[in-house]
């Protein structure tokens, strides 16, 4: 039996020329209880409870400044032979958006040699956020929750030079919580579908630990008028990830390298943001076995790139991290 309990918090003041104009505060508290049951030793039921507050203090009265969202849980796993299976259902009560129920269905499969198959169907539900609904300048009250559909089909292999997986997946949405240039601001889009592959590959090279993601999608506008057809917003179609990590005595050296494609800004797919690339180094000290001291460059070529139109992204970075 497990209990957690966590918040979250996002302040922020707005200020013209030094002088102060709006506050915008968010809280999100949230409680969970769960409890695992074994059955013998390739069986597990789960149940579970939690509930999610938030709520917002701003200088601008809203109507709803409190909700909660109260989820029940049921999962269940077992192994039989080489197939595993996995069951679960979720029933959420929002109080700003109603009740909803979500579930989910997996199949594993270990066929020789480290091969495995997978497939998943699920279903989801998502409210928007109090920052989507009501942050002064950036939001939109009328937004509805989303809903999604996904099912997915994968391989992977586990072998003596390491392990990948390939995953294919479609997602449908409804109701897609996505920025709308035409109005400057967030907008359900009434119907959303978003394809995708991902390939995962972990080996060691002379010495390095290298991990290496790739993504590739296509995510579409299927809303009925002009944009029907189009790529999503704020979505690129290409990203890939490459890090390599080794230690020696009591360092830790790493590198990661991260490219995205382009994407567009808006539902006309006009306003065009192009790809990038960033390189991140570290380096670590084992101090004792409880401590560690980390120094680490983000963007160490200080790369100027956009994800949003007009919203630089940071440059060159420097952090020291000290960690137990």
């Amino acid at each position: 039996m497990e209990r957690v309990e966590n918040r979250s918090q996002d302040h922020a003041k707005d200020y013209i020329d030094g002088v102060f104009v709006e506050s915008y505060d968010t809280n999100r508290d949230t409680l969970s209880w769960q409890n695992d049951i074994a059955i013998g030793t390739n069986q597990l039921f789960t149940l579970g409870a939690d509930r999610l507050k938030d709520s917002v203090d701003s200088t601008t009265a809203y109507t709803v400044s409190t909700r909660t969202d109260d989820g029940l849980y049921a999962q269940y796993q077992g192994a039989f032979n080489a197939h595993d299976l996995q069951l679960s259902l979720r029933r959420d009560d929002n109080e700003q958006f109603g009740q909803h129920n979500t579930g989910g269905i997996a199949w594993g499969y270990g066929i020789m040699n480290g091969l495995r198959l997978t497939a998943s169907y699920g279903t989801a539900f998502k409210a928007p956020t109090f920052n989507d609904l009501y942050y002064p300048g950036f939001s939109n009250p009328m937004l509805k929750p989303e809903t999604s559909r996904t099912v997915e089909v994968g391989v992977s292999g586990k072998q003596a030079a390491g392990r990948w997986s390939v995953h294919v997946y479609q997602t449908d949405i409804e109701d897609l919580i996505a920025y709308n240039s035409s109005i400057f601001l967030p907008d359900n889009l009434q119907s959303s579908r978003i394809q995708g592959i991902e390939a995962i590959c972990a080996t060691s090279l002379l010495g390095w630990q290298v991990n290496t993601d790739l993504t590739l999608i296509k995510p579409e506008n299927r809303t009925a008028g002009a944009h029907d057809g189009n790529t999503l917003p704020r979505r690129a179609e290409q990203a890939l990830r490459i890090a390599a990590d080794r230690d020696i005595n009591r360092y830790s050296l790493g590198a990661t390298l991260f490219a995205e494609g382009r994407r567009y800004d808006d539902l006309a797919n006009t306003a065009k943001l192009g790809g990038y690339g960033t390189v991140d180094l570290r380096v670590g000290y084992a101090i004792n076995k409880a401590w560690q001291l980390q120094a680490r460059i983000a963007n160490l070529f200080d790369k100027e790139y956009q994800t949003a139109d007009h919203y630089n992204q940071q440059g060159r970075s420097f952090f020291i991290t000290l960690r137990r």
